[in-house]
């Protein structure tokens, strides 16, 4: 009896194996989790059964075992699920779950509470509601609804908010205006939880340096400034990390990405908005603004692209000082060239020569494929003691592919040239399409940008840029996060420049400052170089073309000739077939189960029994069928038209 027993579990445990790793797809590893899976599986259906034969389990006919078999399948899948989930948060956590227990509760429950405040908040603002929701309206309830939320809810919220109304070309000016009132309400870190960070860092603070100010240069949302002296008399300025600030944005940043995913599965305006890319890149973002090495190796980055005899200044990192939560950097003499005034004591002459270094880093830095500073706004560029801009705050930098720096090239071509094909080339070189592009349509709109985007003083718009990115958008061209930081550079580097030297002639300083590989791709400087360039870059296809019209007129003439029609060769036709055949699928499972379970339901229970196994397994397919066709029903009502 025993031995048959074992056998029979035996047996249930190997076929359940393998129907679970069939229907889920494994083909290979994972056998110690599916076996686990099985065997919680089949103690559940066993179970199951002697609640329902009233511990009877032994009398149950051999015709039974199929329907035994589908139950130990359909509990094991569950189990691997979960196992599945466990072994996830346990390789994100770092093994930290099985060392201190106690600590990943507190964590979860924490995380979890985060997680249901924040729900609460955007169904209070009403992110769910339907109605007023276009993002292009300006005062619509959507933008109203999303700052509102990111406000209550505080912390890295009220960060991506910031990031959002500093980007309208992504978001729309509509919900950049609403959320441009969301602001920083950062009180300093306690100055002993300060010191407690720096020495666990770099040991005892007075070891380190002979002068430290308790009192806060600047507070932020992740870090926070001192000014301070070494003991080897160097006066450098201390960049702290806020202390628990790493596991508050990580939880944070999770929280972030259900929301998104919610938001982007339940509403169209998140969707139109690619708020679920927005949430990815700011994300990335953030966490390299959690470790300050990231920031340290920009810096030096800098340091070497700068010229000896340029008139600019980046402060040195001092790197035995400075790890991921402390950065440790020379401090710039001097003030902000924002400060009012500032300029004005510099001759016409002197502001040109410093806008023209800027100008020449910047564009050397992107034509090469280098880091650049991403952030290149007034407050992050200081007027040294020795009449240098001084750069500061590499925490957000740039770089661009191959395709890319080819982009920016066509990209000024066409500003030179007021050439709206070359624009058009670039951005279809660099971003995806997601719809059929009409060419002619976008070099019309491109055509109408370009008659505005030189003021009446000669001078380049800056706004330009931004618009081309709308513009791009409206077409369904999606350009990658790196193409937008360019832009967005772009646009702060223009308003900095016109600070810097009023009626500045940004086109033309390019020509004259980005180098040899800018200056002989960007503008050609006569007619023979252009020809030259041109025959450079068609010469390959004229060369092919007799052939290839040779070919084609040879296949005419035998009949071989042929068109062909691609179906769903679109992304939309694609997921509109790909949506209505799972439709269909599901609503075919969930009505054959429902009858399925309909018809068990009607067999008589045998006497004695207080539910018959049949009564069981119909009620639980029942319960599922019902839950399949509901959510079916509601997926095809909520769909917008």
């Amino acid at each position: 009896m025993v031995l048959r027993l074992v056998l029979v579990s035996l047996g249930v445990i190997l076929a359940a194996a393998w129907i679970v790793r069939r229907l889920l797809g494994i083909s290979r590893g994972r056998w110690a989790a599916t076996l686990t899976a099985v065997v919680l599986g089949e103690a559940a259906s066993v179970g199951v059964l002697n609640f329902v034969t009233d511990d009877q389990i032994d009398h149950i006919s051999w015709r039974w075992f199929p329907v035994g078999l589908v139950m130990v399948a359909a509990f094991s899948m569950v189990a691997f699920a979960l196992l599945e989930m466990l072994a996830g948060m346990r390789t994100r956590r770092r093994g930290q779950a099985l060392l201190h227990p106690v600590a990943t509760v507190r964590r979860l429950v924490a995380r979890a509470r985060r997680y249901a405040q924040v729900s609460i908040i955007a169904v209070r603002n009403g992110l769910w509601r339907p109605g007023n929701d276009d993002p292009q309206i300006a005062g619509s309830r959507l933008g109203r609804s999303l700052a509102a939320t990111f406000e209550d809810a505080g912390g890295l919220f009220v960060k991506l908010g910031q990031a959002m109304a500093s980007q309208p070309q992504l978001v729309t000016p509509a919900i950049a205006a609403a959320m441009s009132r969301l602001a920083d309400n950062v009180a300093p870190a306690d100055a002993a939880e300060v010191r407690a960070v720096i020495e666990d860092e770099l040991g005892p603070l007075e070891d380190v340096f002979a002068d430290f100010s308790t009192q806060p240069a600047g507070a932020a949302s992740i870090a926070q400034t001192h000014f301070a002296t070494l003991r080897d008399g160097r006066r450098v300025v201390v960049k702290v990390q806020r202390p628990g600030i790493r596991e508050s944005v990580e939880r944070d940043l999770d929280i972030l990405s259900r929301l998104v995913d919610r938001l982007d599965r339940s509403t169209g305006w998140a969707r139109s908005l690619g708020l679920k890319e927005l949430s990815a890149g700011f994300a990335e973002s953030t966490r390299e603004e959690l470790d300050f090495r990231f920031e340290a190796a920009n810096v030096l980055a800098a340091r070497q692209a700068v010229e000896p005899a340029a008139p600019i200044h980046i402060p040195d990192v001092m790197e035995e000082f400075s790890t991921s939560r402390v950065l440790v950097e020379e401090r710039v003499t001097g003030a902000s060239i924002a400060a009012p005034g500032l300029l004005d004591g510099l001759g016409a002459e002197r502001r040109r020569e410093l806008a023209d270094a800027l100008l020449a880093l910047m564009v050397r830095q992107m034509a090469a494929g280098e880091r650049f500073h991403a952030d290149p706004h007034p407050g992050n560029i200081f007027l040294d003691e020795d009449g240098r801009l001084a750069l500061i705050d590499f925490g957000a930098v740039g770089r661009l592919g191959r395709f890319e720096r080819s982009g920016l090239i066509d990209l000024l071509r066409g500003l030179q040239s007021d050439d709206p094909t070359l624009l058009r080339q670039a951005a279809l070189a660099i971003g995806l399409p997601t719809t059929r592009v009409d060419a002619d349509a976008l070099d019309r709109d491109l055509a109408r940008l370009l008659s505005r985007a030189s003021r009446p003083d000669g001078t380049l718009n800056p706004d330009v840029f931004m618009d081309f990115v709308t513009v791009f958008r409206d077409y369904g061209i999606v350009l990658p996060r790196t193409t937008m930081t360019l832009f967005r550079t772009l646009v702060t580097l223009v308003q900095t420049i016109e600070l810097i030297a009023p009626g500045y002639e940004l086109v033309a300083g390019v020509r004259r400052l980005g180098g040899e590989v800018v200056a002989q791709h960007v503008m050609p400087g006569n007619l023979r170089e252009f020809v030259q360039q041109e025959a450079l870059t068609f010469g390959p296809l004229l060369k092919r073309l007799p052939r290839d019209i040779d070919d084609v007129a040879r296949s005419l003439v035998r009949g071989e000739l042929r068109t062909r029609v691609s179906l769903f060769s679109e992304p939309e036709d694609v997921r509109a077939a790909s949506r209505m055949v799972n439709r269909m699928v599901m609503g075919l499972i969930g009505t054959g189960l429902a009858v399925a379970s309909a018809i068990l339901l009607t067999v008589t229970s045998r006497p004695g029994q207080r539910v018959g196994l049949e009564t069981v397994v119909g009620a639980i397919g029942l319960s599922f069928a019902t839950l399949l066709l509901l959510r079916l029903i509601v997926q095809i009502l909520r769909e917008p038209d």
